[in-house]
């Protein structure tokens, strides 16, 4: 997706395998071989690099092959910094940005009446004073036996009985999954939201789909609490109701993974994944990725519930 040159690639792999020597206190000096800036890899230059690091290696007997290799692709998914691209192996996951994460992950509900406790994917609603629903899941679970789509649909059918008269998504701390698209359609018609792009560029632009927008009775005011823990789906979501002001984003800025990988398999078992799309406001031309939703207005985590009623208020006081 950020078209990393060979050169760069390989060059942050150098210094990244120097690093793993100097930790293991042997001898990192070693020329930087000449490589060919260019978008393709070089074989030519892969031989120089291997070169390279062959005589950092045999300096540094407990430099073995697995902490080279991972060293090595470690340097190079951080040429390309994105919460997308990463690998994974027995150790673990390693991240080409590393996202530092803050904020609740679990916040607390407010007072009111429950109107559904919470499932296996945390979706849970409470009824505020003034009519004014709370709802949160703790990710948009879709499987075999659970469709949150469908299960949010059902709390919102619930909430209307009850005397719903507005709408809070509190989406701290969700862990993402599979339908925010189709959640957000509930409340808009067939706006261009989001525009994709991919390596070659510009490759479409998604809109929300008039097929799923409920009947009048569930267009109600909404407000949607985020932070910056959790991500990718939930700022979807957020994404979505921003760029076409159908709500307002109440709390901090979210983490900024807002886009799509593709996974490479490596013979060795090993995943590596790098970022395939990435995604900007088709009405605002804002970028989302590796920079995160911006709030409409800031909350800390501890005022946003309130931050977020006391908005619904004014708009169900005012008709707008």
């Amino acid at each position: 997706m950020h078209k990393v040159s060979s050169k760069k690639a390989l060059e942050g792999a150098l210094d990244a395998v120097r690093a793993e020597v100097r930790a293991l206190g042997g001898r990192a000096e070693v020329a930087t071989p000449e490589f060919e800036e260019k978008p393709e890899p070089v074989l030519a230059d892969f031989r120089k690099f291997a070169d390279a690091v062959s005589r950092l290696a045999a300096r540094t007997p407990d430099l073995g092959a697995e902490r080279l290799a991972r060293a090595a692709i470690t340097g190079m998914i951080r040429q390309s910094p994105d919460c997308h691209t990463y690998v994974v192996d027995v150790r673990g996951r390693t991240d080409s940005r590393p996202v530092t994460e803050s904020g609740v992950s679990d916040p607390a509900p407010p007072s009111g009446r429950v109107l559904t406790p919470p499932d296996e994917a945390g979706l849970t609603a409470r009824l505020m004073d003034d009519g004014i629903a709370w709802v949160r899941w703790r990710e948009f679970r879709v499987t075999g036996t659970y469709d949150i789509r469908a299960k949010v649909k059902a709390v919102l059918e619930t909430a209307l009985a009850a005397g719903a008269k507005a709408w809070i998504f509190d989406m701290r701390g969700n862990v993402g999954g599979n339908g925010p698209e189709i959640i957000a359609s509930y409340f808009l018609k067939d706006e261009a939201v989001m525009e994709v792009y991919v390596k070659t560029g510009k490759a479409g632009v998604r809109s929300a789909n008039s097929a799923f927008r409920l009947p009048d009775p569930y267009q109600l005011p909404i407000a949607v609490i985020q932070n910056a823990r959790g991500g990718s789906a939930p700022e979807i979501l957020s994404l979505f109701l921003k760029e076409t002001k159908r709500a307002t984003i109440v709390g901090q800025k979210s983490t900024g993974c807002v886009g799509a990988a593709s996974p490479t398999p490596l013979p060795d078992g090993t995943q590596l994944f790098v970022a395939a799309e990435e995604y900007v406001g088709a009405i605002s031309g804002t970028k989302y990725n590796n920079v995160g939703v911006a709030p409409d207005v800031d909350a800390s985590d501890a005022a946003a519930i309130d931050t977020a009623a006391r908005l619904l208020k004014e708009r169900i006081a005012t008709g707008r």
